[in-house]
């Protein structure tokens, strides 16, 4: 039944699409409309709540039914902070595993310092499978997406890309400035993936990002009674890794150029540990690295990665001159 099975996910690692992954993860032709749901006005701009039907159609067959029997997922939800006039650049952010509630996510990525601070027009996307668009059959948040159903997690990653690039036209279209994107651990694996595909994204940063899903699975799976079973219907990392290639960052060459990819890692990550971030970082031919304190859950130094995507930022010319900019942009000093 395995090898059955891995023989069916061809349809989503056969070698002509994984070196044309657009067949799978581009959206289909077409402008997306953003649907207000709600909105609130700030000091030079305003905080919206937009949704719009997900452009995702299911490519299996049996899928496809399953699919058909879950309420939500299929509306995209996104929070937004835009200014008045469109900011210098736009970051678009993508939430970890199991989470997606916008008021943490205010507070794990100082959105609040990313807008009026920064000056950056700022989107915040859920991923499917999450928060609102849980849905009602889940027993948790996140339970089916990504799971140990190879099928179902291929299919939750296209329709994250087609989701995630379908939005990032419509950003270009509303804003038309540069856009970047930044996510942590699920949403960095996330980020990690669209800057291996879209052209049109303008910088990355991938916060403890780990490079093959599949990997990590195998890897915190050790002594697992599940994945001795599986081992022994002859599963091996490899082959696990070859059936999520579709969605493995480590599959592609990153459309984003060299010099505007950060990433990003906690020094007490045990989740995603360093040999995830090595990988990811020599594949990507080693670009500019920063490593924070604290661990995947409580991140006590993440405010130290904001000032570094500042930096970065600045570095890029996507900052305004302003004195608060600049003071968070300002070189780190050095450690005595």
């Amino acid at each position: 039944e395995l090898d059955a099975l891995l023989l069916e996910l061809g349809r989503y690692n056969d070698p002509a699409i994984l070196a044309d992954p657009d067949r799978l993860l581009a959206p289909p032709p077409g402008r997306v409309r953003l649907d207000t749901v709600a909105r609130r006005s700030l000091t030079d701009g305003h905080a919206s709540h937009y949704s719009f039907a997900s452009p995702y159609q299911p490519l299996h067959p049996t899928y496809a039914r399953t699919y058909a029997a879950y309420d939500r997922v299929g509306t995209v939800h996104v929070h937004a902070w835009e200014h008045a006039r469109p900011a210098r650049a736009a970051i678009l952010l993508a939430h970890g595993w199991a989470v997606g509630a916008r008021r943490l996510h205010e507070i794990e990525f100082s959105i609040g310092t990313l807008f009026r601070e920064l000056g950056l027009d700022v989107y915040f996307f859920v991923q499917p499978f999450h928060g609102p668009r849980r849905p009602s059959s889940s027993r948790f948040n996140g339970q089916l997406h990504p799971s140990t159903d190879l099928v179902r997690t291929n299919e939750g990653f296209i329709q994250t890309c087609q989701d995630l690039r379908a939005l990032i036209g419509a950003i270009i279209e509303r804003r038309g400035a540069p856009v970047g994107m930044m996510g942590s651990s699920l949403g960095g694996y996330t980020a990690a993936l669209i800057a291996s595909i879209e052209p049109r994204l303008d910088f990355v940063v991938p916060i403890m990002a780990p490079a093959s899903m599949a990997g990590l699975m195998w890897d915190h799976g050790a002594g697992d009674p599940f994945r001795l079973q599986t081992e022994r219907a002859g599963m091996t990392r490899e082959r696990f890794h070859h059936a999520w290639a579709l969605h493995s960052p480590l599959s592609y060459q990153p459309k984003v150029p060299w010099e505007r990819r950060l990433i990003v890692a906690a020094d007490a990550d045990i989740l995603v540990t360093a040999d995830q971030i090595d990988a990811l970082w020599e594949h990507w031919q080693r670009p500019r690295r920063f490593t924070f304190a604290g661990g995947h859950i409580l991140q006590i130094g993440r405010r130290a990665y904001i000032r570094e995507l500042a930096r970065f930022l600045a570095g890029l010319g996507l900052l305004p001159d302003t004195p608060r900019a600049r003071a968070i942009a300002a070189p780190a000093r050095p450690r005595s």
